[in-house]
């Protein structure tokens, strides 16, 4: 049904336009043959609406046909049509009386028709290499989705892992020496576990659920390092809004392992999260070694780059990780987001 009512509009659109088209032939024939004007509009009329319903009637019975073999029909039809009404009105005007008088008329229309034809092929010719065009670049864009789609996964499992056997090889560790927190950490890395595997799979999650996956990645290494090991987490965003799966753990353990974990006294972990009418900052600041100690931040590892690699393909420019020094010793990671894409 939609299909008949689309090839309904498209006949009225082409009627119009060529009634459009008919009067001004018309007008121009009636400079060459004096007589009254509505004679001259009906015998236009007689060759253009005849061509467009011919065209029309024969596209939609025979869709098979190329649109060149459909438009010289209907410019057989319309001048077979055209003619014999062009006779009917002009057989009672004594020079036309002769039918053969009437090749000038046939010529023009012949002409008129041909030209009309030609410009409504080539408008369809260009409407059609739209569509196609369009067409093309739908495709593209589903094809550069599923393989962002699959860029994504790919980075995202390279993170799961690293995670994962750091995690296990800590436990590995307390196992001989503490076996009390050992168990507890094998705890809380189930919990953790259970919880970071359902969201990991997921396109997307949410700002409160990557800091409770943050939360409880820091309890396991509280468990671990104890007293030398503080942190806090001052969330000031009571908003919902988005994120990547797993793009602040990786931020987190790198400041563990590269800031805090390899100082002798320890040291505090801060994360802050703040959202202004622009973007969303979130800071990892630890009071660990810095860039010069013997583990130091050198932001290259399978984290950060993944996460960098990550936001560039989610985000283009409206997202970005820095890595600098904090003023009293340590690191602040710098991840920012623009509002609009959270």
């Amino acid at each position: 049904m939609s299909e008949l009512k689309q090839h309904a509009i498209n006949g009225m659109k082409s009627l119009v336009f060529t009634s459009l088209f008919c009067v001004v032939i018309a007008f121009s024939t009636q400079t060459i043959w004096n007589g009254s004007f509505l004679i001259h509009i009906k015998i236009s009329l007689g060759f253009g609406i005849s061509a467009v319903l011919s065209a029309h009637t024969i596209a939609w019975f025979r869709q098979d046909l190329s649109p060149r073999l459909i438009n010289l029909f209907a410019i057989c039809c319309s001048m077979i049509v055209g003619t014999a009404n062009a006779y009917y009105w002009l057989r009672h005007y004594d020079q036309f009386a002769d039918f053969n008088a009437l090749k000038p008329v046939i010529v023009l229309g012949l002409i008129f028709t041909s030209t009309c034809f030609l410009y409504f092929y080539a408008h369809e010719q260009r409407i059609e290499a739209q569509k196609q065009l369009e067409r093309s670049k739908r495709i593209q864009s589903e094809q550069e989705k599923a393989l962002l789609l699959s860029q994504l996964k790919q980075l995202q499992s390279q993170i799961e892992p690293h995670f994962l056997f750091n995690t296990l090889a800590n436990i590995s560790v307390l196992i001989d020496s503490d076996k009390k927190s050992a168990k507890l950490m094998l705890e809380k890395l189930t919990e953790l576990l259970r919880a970071t595997l359902t969201r990991s799979r997921q396109e997307s999650t949410t700002l409160q659920g990557e800091l409770e996956l943050v939360d409880a990645y820091l309890a396991i290494q509280k468990i671990r390092l104890g007293d030398r090991l503080a942190y806090h987490i001052d969330n000031q965003v009571d908003t919902a809004l988005n994120l990547p799966p797993l793009i602040l753990q990786p931020l987190v353990e790198n400041a563990i392992q590269h800031g805090i974990e390899p100082k002798a006294a320890g040291g505090c972990l801060d994360i802050s999260v703040q959202l202004n009418q622009d973007q969303l900052l979130i800071e990892i600041k630890d009071d660990g070694l810095g860039f010069s100690g013997e583990s130091a931040h050198t932001g290259q590892g399978i984290g950060l780059a993944n996460i960098r690699e990550r936001l560039t393909t989610l985000y283009g420019n409206n997202a970005s990780l820095n890595l600098v020094e904090a003023p009293q010793g340590g690191v602040i990671a710098k991840l920012t987001i623009a509002r609009a894409v959270v």
